[in-house]
Order: structure tokens, then C-alpha cells, then sequence
């Protein structure tokens, strides 16, 4: 038998994921209005949670923010809990909406180097391997990552670079690479488009720890033919709602 939904208990939740993306709160009639709810159900909602000092109100403002009873709650909820099984949890997301495949990587010298994985179930689908290594220059994962980095650490690292062409597309100069990487800090993510394999394109975007560093990137790979403009969209929404979540997780460790 299906189970049945509490109907209260969703709209609580809801209300805190809300708040959760709100830090500087909000006041109730912009909860109502979020959540399309009544403004009386959101009061009776909202002052339940208070009661539970789940929430806090300012008084001043009238708005409403997660209190410190939220941390002390998701502090005992990850403990126990790596990096590696935040990013693999929202890869698995990123997978679930688009059925590609998707890598996580790490930045090592000039290099990425994949350390998971995601097949998708499409017959035809990206071979790779976890452990094999792709370069920063001409991929999206790489890219991404060296848009988290200064223009004059690029040109440092690549001042005397062999850029070898793995297809015609292949960017194969400096100056043509930090167009690429502009590109990638203007609209906050990476694609590549047949360069380091004719037939395959990806979307990438590098996830950054603590101190700014990037210190993963996640893509999505698929055949060219498969890369209409709404697949292209969709899996750039995927991935960056995926780096807003892991980023807020490695922020409050």
C-alpha cells in the first residue's frame, strides 16, 4: 500500500529548506507566497516551528530565520558523513534527471583525474575509466576549474605548454584558452563541444571548498547527437543546483 503523505509535516519541511536559502530570513507573507500556501496556514506552520525553536523571529523585522537548534540538528546528522559521499549523493542526483553520464574529478597539475563515475544507461554512452586522467586545457571539467583560478596562474602554468590538438576543435594557444575560461566565469559553468573527443560533448562546473580552492568538478558527458539545446539546459541545471548544495556542505564543515 502507498503510503500517505503528512501533509503538515511536508509543508514544515518545506518551509524550512525555504529559510535554509535564506539565511537573512523572511517575513510570513513571503513564506506564504514561496510556498503557495494560505498566509493562515503558513502563521500556524511557522509559529509550530518556533515553538520547537527551529526558528527564530526578529522582531524588528518580522522575519523569519533558522535558528541554532537547525545546527545542532545537522551537525549530529553528518557526522560520520565525507566529502566524497556528499558529491557522490548529488551525483547520483545529477544522473537521476538526465541519464548521462556524469564524473567527478580532481585537479592535479594540468590534469583532471576522475575518482567516480556514473554510467548511464543509454546504450551508447562515454567510455572512461576512474583513475584516468584528461586535460585541463581542452575539457570542461578542466575549464571549469581553471576558472576558479587567477588569468596569470593560467598563463604561468601553460607559458610553455605543448597544446597538442585532439581534434579539430582543440583550442591550441594561451590567448585562446583564456577566452575559453572567460567564457566559463561569465556564465558560471563550462562546455565542451567535440575537443578532446569528436564525438562527445560535456558540461562541467568545479566545486569550491572553504577557502575558494576548487577542489572537485562534476560533468555530464554524451554523444553529440543526444546534445539538443533543452538537454544542454537541463543538465546545466542539474549541475548547478548539484555545486550550490555540495559547496554549502564543504562551507560548514
Amino acid at each position: 500500500m502507498a503510503e500517505v503523505q503528512n501533509r503538515s509535516l511536508a509543508r514544515g519541511l518545506d518551509i524550512l529548506e525555504l529559510l535554509c536559502e535564506q539565511p537573512e530570513g523572511l517575513e510570513l507573507h513571503r513564506i506564504a507566497r514561496a510556498l503557495e500556501i494560505p498566509k493562515s496556514s503558513a502563521f500556524n506552520l511557522v509559529h509550530t516551528l518556533l515553538s520547537k525553536k527551529y526558528v527564530v523571529c526578529d522582531e524588528a523585522t518580522g522575519r523569519y530565520a533558522l535558528s541554532l537548534r537547525m545546527f545542532e540538528v545537522g551537525s549530529a546528522a553528518v557526522k560520520g558523513v565525507t566529502e566524497q559521499s556528499v558529491v557522490r549523493r548529488y551525483m547520483e542526483r545529477v544522473a537521476a534527471g538526465c541519464n548521462e553520464t556524469v564524473h567527478c574529478g580532481v585537479p592535479d597539475g594540468t590534469d583532471v583525474v576522475y575518482v567516480d563515475k556514473l554510467e548511464s544507461t543509454h546504450s551508447i554512452r562515454m567510455t572512461s575509466r576512474i583513475g584516468a586522467r584528461v586535460p585541463l586545457y581542452c575539457t570542461a571539467m578542466g575549464r571549469a576549474v581553471l576558472a576558479c583560478w587567477p588569468e596569470e596562474h593560467v598563463r604561468e602554468l601553460y607559458r610553455n605548454y605543448d597544446f597538442r590538438k585532439l581534434t579539430p576543435r582543440t583550442v591550441d594557444s594561451v590567448e585562446a584558452l583564456l577566452g575559453e575560461v572567460g567564457r566559463v566565469r561569465e556564465q558560471g559553468y563550462a562546455a565542451e563541444y567535440g575537443e578532446s573527443n569528436e564525438n562527445v560533448c560535456c558540461f562541467a562546473v568545479a566545486v569550491r571548498d572553504r577557502s575558494g580552492r576548487a577542489a572537485y568538478a562534476i560533468s555530464v558527458s554524451m554523444p553529440l547527437f543526444r546534445a539538443s539545446e533543452e538537454t544542454a539546459q537541463r543538465c546545466v541545471r542539474l549541475l548547478l543546483d548539484a555545486r550550490e548544495r555540495i559547496e554549502r556542505f564543504l562551507h560548514a564543515m
